[in-house]
């Protein structure tokens, strides 16, 4: 399995691409796309690589995570997976923008395909694990690769570090449920398994025990 990591946006968001070396298929995790260039940078990787997009995964709905959607829906038709109740009761997309001072590059595409706590995706032979640990949103969905021994934490879980939530109840914000969330489903993984946050550098989970004040 590889992972292509690209930073976009003004916030650094932390987009991925995974994809099987010997299907040649993809996801896109998280596509925080806000302009022309970075949305060219993604389907020259795509095109140089030969990879076939299958869907893209949304951990959940606020904007710096979202905004490229629009882009990838048109350029793919391809489906839209995520926590659809987050996208209905976040604060809309341009209420985001207005809060933020971030513009919206394009339309951002509805949800197509829900995913919910213990749902299980494909990516040739490896299964993706959802989990769904609210308290930086109404809803933090985290893909696990058990076989591989992969986490793409969303803003759930960062280096040295846990999602925002001082965001207020609009945003679904709820720091000990964060907490309680991180400890009861990510800390249990494999030490060795290798975080994809949605901000900042790569981290372990055995790293995050050692060194993450929150536990």
């Amino acid at each position: 399995m590889k992972v292509k990591q690209f930073i976009f946006n003004a916030f650094q968001e932390n987009c991925y691409i995974l994809s099987d070396e010997v299907t040649r298929r993809c996801v896109i995790i998280d596509p925080g796309i806000s302009n022309a260039f970075e949305l060219k940078s993604v389907t020259d990787y795509i095109d140089h690589e030969k990879l076939t997009l299958e869907r893209v995964l949304l951990t959940h709905c606020h904007i710096d995570h979202v905004m490229g959607t629009g882009f990838l829906a048109d350029a793919y038709a391809v489906p839209i997976c995520g926590p659809f109740d987050d996208a209905e009761r976040l604060p809309s997309a341009e209420q985001q923008s207005r809060l933020f001072g971030v513009p919206i590059p394009s339309k951002i595409a509805p949800i197509t395909h829900n995913l919910n706590e213990g749902d299980r995706l494909k990516i040739g032979d490896s299964d993706i694990c959802v989990y769904d640990i609210p308290g930086h949103s109404n809803h933090g969905l985290c893909f696990y690769l058990p076989n591989e021994k992969m986490l793409f934490s969303g803003d759930v879980l960062f280096y040295g570090s846990i999602g925002r939530s001082d965001f207020g109840p609009s945003f679904g914000c709820d720091g000990e449920a964060l907490v309680d969330g991180i400890r009861c489903k990510l800390m249990s993984l494999p030490p060795d398994t290798t975080v994809y946050p949605g901000h900042g550098p790569l981290t372990t989970i055995g790293q995050e025990i050692q060194i993450n004040p929150y536990f």
